[in-house]
Order: C-alpha cells, then structure tokens, then sequence
C-alpha cells in the first residue's frame, strides 16, 4: 500500500502594500458589556460579491494524472487513478478541478473567508479551496494515495505554521469560515537551499496520511502575543446604527484580518475574537447613505492596541463604491 503524502510548499513573498493613515490615540474605557447580541448590519458580502475571488474550473484526465495552477500561483498535481467516487469506486477520465485562492487580506473581507478560529484570529500564509467533481458529484482522494500542492506563501518570514481545515462558522456573522488545526500534519520550514534553489523565500512542507478536500489554510496562532488587548470597541459617528454600517479590522503587519459586529446593548461595534496588545491594527469603518451602489461613506484610523481600546469616529467622507473597494485592497 503505498503511504499517502501531502507536501505543501509555499514560495513567493507578498507585497505589503502601505496605507497613509491619521493615528489616533487609544482611549481607556470602563463600560457595563451586559449580554451582548450580535446584530448583522449590512449584507456586506454581496455587495463586495464582484471583487470575491472567483472559482475556477480546470479539467484533468484523472486517468492519467497532471497538475492544475491556480490564477495565484496555488499548483495542485493529482497522480493518477488517484480519486474515489461515493461508492470508493476507482474514477477515470476527465474531473472538474474547482480551485479558489484567497491569499491578500482583501480577498479575505471581500469573500468572507477570513482567518478565524473559535475566538482566535490567525495569521494566513495562505488559502484556498479545492475541490474535485466528476458529473457534478464529489470525489475524494484514494487513501493509498496522494496529492502534492504548491501554496504561494503570503509571509516573509521562517516562523513555524500549521495546516488547517475550514468549517461553516456557526456564528453566522460575515467571517464565514472557521479553522481547525489539523494536529497530525506537521508542517516544516525549509529553506530553498536545500531545495535546489528552487524557492527564494523558502517553504513549508507538509506529510501526513489524509487529505480533505474544502477549505485548506497554512496558518498561525496569535498564541505568540503574550499580553492580550481585553477590550475592544469602535464608537461609530452620529447616524450609523446596525442596519447601515459596520466596521472591519486589518492587522498592518500581519495577514490577517475580520469583519466586525454592533453589539446593540453598548451602541458599539467590536469584535468576538481576541486581540493582541501592542499591535497596530487598521479600523475602516463605512456607512451606506441611500439605495445606490454609491450611496456611501467612509472612514479609516489606525491605532495601537492597548489593554482597554475605545476607537472614535466621529465623521465619514462620502465616497463610491469602487472608492472603498480601493481602499480595502490599499490596507
């Protein structure tokens, strides 16, 4: 029986692209928090649906085996005869490879597959979602067999990560993914030295005995932050109530980042998941003004996470839609 093996190398450094910001000094609070209910303000995924990373479909002759490369880099190479159907029946012939890469922190927000893990936000190195069809049902990978897959690696440094599967987030909110470390899958950072030279950045490699097709993401833990910020709040401008805005977080020096809730018994906006503090950390907070596309306004800050946070916005500027979707990608 041949031992099943699963190598992800993830190559290639990601651009941090800077955003000119005001900073804004934090604000110690002491309020009542009550039981707060989360209240889904916009219905912000569809409207972000056409900047979404788009899936796509390639077709391989499973027969035979070969290798599909995603838009972004992402490179998944099949064996062959490698695949199951339903019944652990052997497939053959052509299968539809359906991929989609989320590697920037915009390609998170604009989907919603975000890095969130319980109440833990994560640091991606990158995400994708892979599937693998044959007349419109879903295959799985042979047990005696194995899948190799090359990952563009969305973060500079050597620092260790683990492999990931993502599951619908029964939170409901806009952060639609929730991530659960996979313990089995040992991932190790090697550098392209020892490689050939074949990546300049170095990469993870991955094995163990399994792999589930879905939601897959090369992340970390915030578990490296020892002091936590145990406060977080974003004091929205006169007008914005939960029915027309909502607030999103960016990490400046970390790929990661979530979508926000109102908590309705506080007037605030916050977040479910923890926060470190001492890090900078990027609010963009936007309100929609009317039934147009471009009914909308925005603003940004950028502030330093303390023990207790209090973030006050106290305007917005009116902008269009591609305006803000600009400004998201620029974060």
């Amino acid at each position: 029986m041949k031992k099943n093996q699963l190598f992800i190398a993830i190559a290639a450094m990601a651009a941090i692209i800077s955003f000119t910001a005001s900073c804004k000094k934090d604000k110690v609070i002491i309020t009542n928090t009550g039981n707060n209910v989360k209240a889904k303000s916009l219905d912000v995924l569809n409207m972000f649906k056409n900047k979404a990373p788009q899936k796509q479909t390639i077709t391989v002759n499973i027969t035979t085996g070969g290798m599909v490369t995603g838009a972004k880099g992402t490179m998944v190479y099949f064996y062959a005869s490698s695949l199951l159907d339903k019944n652990g029946n052997k497939v053959t012939g052509n299968v539809d490879v359906e991929l989609t890469e989320f590697m920037s922190k915009s390609d998170m927000l604009f989907s919603g597959v975000t890095v969130t893990s319980g109440d833990q936000l994560l640091e991606s190195g990158g995400m994708f979602e892979l599937r693998v069809k044959q007349g419109g049902q879903e295959l799985t990978l042979d047990p005696t067999s194995a899948i190799n897959i090359t990952v563009p690696s969305t973060v500079v440094d050597m620092d260790p990560m683990d492999f990931w599967n993502g599951n619908d987030n029964q939170n409901k909110d806009n952060n639609l993914v929730d991530w659960k470390k996979v313990d089995s899958a040992k991932v190790n950072r090697v550098r392209d030295s020892q490689q050939g030279g074949g990546f300049k950045n170095g990469f993870n490699a991955m094995q163990f005995n399994y792999f589930k097709f879905g939601y897959c993401n090369i992340d970390r833990e915030w578990g490296k932050f020892k002091n936590k910020c145990s406060k977080f709040r974003i004091k929205m401008p006169n007008g914005c109530v939960d029915s027309n805005s909502t607030a999103l977080l960016l990490f400046k020096n970390y790929n990661c980042c979530a979508w926000c809730y109102w908590m309705t018994d506080e007037d605030r906006i916050s977040t479910g998941y923890q926060l470190p503090a001492g890090e900078t950390l990027k609010v963009l907070i936007y309100k929609k003004t009317g039934p147009g596309e471009n009914d909308l306004e925005m603003s940004l800050q950028e502030v330093v996470l303390g023990d207790d946070t209090e973030v006050v916005f106290t305007s917005t500027t009116a902008c269009t839609l591609a305006q803000l979707e600009a400004a998201i990608e620029a974060l």
